[in-house]
């Protein structure tokens, strides 16, 4: 067990470095509007799931998505809040929206909210609400591709900063029952490791208008997370996650010229 867990961390740390690193720096080349829809594509609920099926077993992983909608939902709040309060300050934002997640997933975990339908329903209508509150409440424009050049040592910087926040997350996740495993396998250390390397590179309005975006990309993750409760019965963990992998990056495409529309520039 503790090679596995060992293994787990590893590979959770370069998988996720390398493509929070990799992705977000795609996001500053696209622009806020494309690098949203691909920085929030599925990480580390992939490999948290994964690592579950292997573990204990597939059955088991399909189970624990029950709770990922709600883990969506509370990650959507954690995203609002820090869009909101990043003006003020990237600690103040981190602390508070950190803050916020732990709170509600205290109380997801004690309501125990399972029914899945139900949880996607809540879920589509905070994520819709919110984003039509930043998009025209808020008023948070596009923000047009960046030309920064960056030394190797700022990319690793990056990349090491993005796996230490999944790999930590991964621990955590490893020691916890069904549903708290379907909670922290949708832990935001995406959207929060982004959203910092965003703040600290490109400023604080790039960061909220990537983020801003990141609010309707990561319904992704419940595309994800549906496949693999259909898939992984039935197909086993490689080609449940490859195919569960392909949907939620088509969902991505249906959704560009969506956000397309609705973002203002």
């Amino acid at each position: 067990m503790e090679n596995v867990l060992l293994l787990k961390t590893v590979v959770s740390f370069f998988v996720a470095g390398v493509w929070i690193g990799g992705f977000t720096l795609l996001a500053e080349r696209l622009g806020s509007k494309r690098g949203g829809l691909l920085a929030n594509l599925p990480s580390t609920v992939l490999v948290a799931l994964v690592f579950v099926a292997l573990v204990r077993d597939a059955r088991f992983a399909a189970e624990a998505t029950d709770a990922v909608p709600i883990g969506m939902l509370i990650d959507t709040v954690f995203l609002s809040v820090f869009i909101l309060l990043l003006k003020y300050g990237l600690v103040r934002a981190a602390v508070s929206s950190l803050s916020v997640w732990f709170v509600l997933a205290y109380f997801a975990q004690r309501l125990h909210l399972s029914n899945i339908v139900f949880n996607i329903l809540i879920y589509v209508v905070v994520a819709l609400g919110v984003y039509v509150f930043l998009e025209y409440g808020v008023g948070i424009p596009a923000r047009g591709r960046s030309r920064k050049r960056y030394t190797v040592g700022s990319l690793l910087v990056r990349v090491f900063f993005a796996g230490g926040v999944v790999a930590g997350t991964t621990v955590i996740s490893s020691f916890a029952g069904t549903y708290w495993v379907g909670l922290f396998s949708t832990f935001p250390a995406v959207m929060l490791s982004s959203m910092v390397i965003l703040t600290v590179n490109q400023g604080v309005e790039f960061a909220r208008a990537t983020g801003k975006v990141m609010i309707l990309s990561s319904t992704n993750i419940i595309v994800y997370a549906l496949g693999v409760s259909v898939t992984y019965p039935v197909l086993g963990v490689l080609f449940g996650t490859i195919v569960s992998f392909i949907t939620a990056f088509l969902w991505v495409l249906l959704l560009h010229p969506v956000i397309q529309r609705l973002s203002r520039e």
